[in-house]
């Protein structure tokens, strides 16, 4: 049984995107993490390992049972700068999250029918597999364990702590 839990766009300015979606849908509060070398772990992508300098911004924020997530490429390697040179800004993804020991045999069925990881890596205790499925999908399909992220470093627009945006 599938569990799609988020979708995500990837866009050239996160900030302004984060701005957009908070004044005209009333989308957020976002939170907000840079992610390199020293956040993600055993980091590949094209079944590469990665041990050059990377960064790419990931802002996130619930509604209802979804997540989403908006991604900004900063430096280095990653899937995401070819997303944005073949489609421009848009959606980029959707996530299924799964258990941890289901995860091999997913992989597999996927590898069978075609579909290669193009990018994975671990953040705390959060794992993605991004899958090529573009051909396919016309997207790329990710599937993870939603494992638990620390908490993040900012947050858009900032909270007066009451939950409400100051005025």
């Amino acid at each position: 049984m599938r569990n799609y839990r988020q979708i995500a766009l990837v866009v050239r300015d996160v900030d302004a995107t984060m701005r957009v979606w908070w004044e005209v849908l009333g989308i957020g509060p976002w939170d907000v993490r840079h992610f390199t070398p020293e956040t993600v772990r055993d980091f590949h992508v094209d079944g590469e390992r990665v041990d050059e300098p990377f960064e790419f911004i990931c802002a996130v924020t619930w509604v209802g049972d979804v997540e989403f997530e908006l991604i900004q490429p900063i430096d280095g390697p990653n899937i995401y700068w070819r997303h944005l040179e073949k489609h421009g800004e848009g959606l980029h993804h959707v996530k299924d999250v799964m258990p941890d020991e289901e995860i091999p045999s997913v992989l597999a069925d996927f590898k069978r029918s075609g579909h290669e990881v193009l990018q994975t890596g671990w953040i705390d205790q959060d794992v993605h597999y991004y899958l090529d499925t573009e051909r396919d999908l016309g997207m790329v399909y990710e599937i993870g364990n939603g494992g638990p992220i620390g908490p993040p470093p900012r947050r858009y627009p900032e909270m007066n702590g009451v939950g409400r945006a100051p005025s």
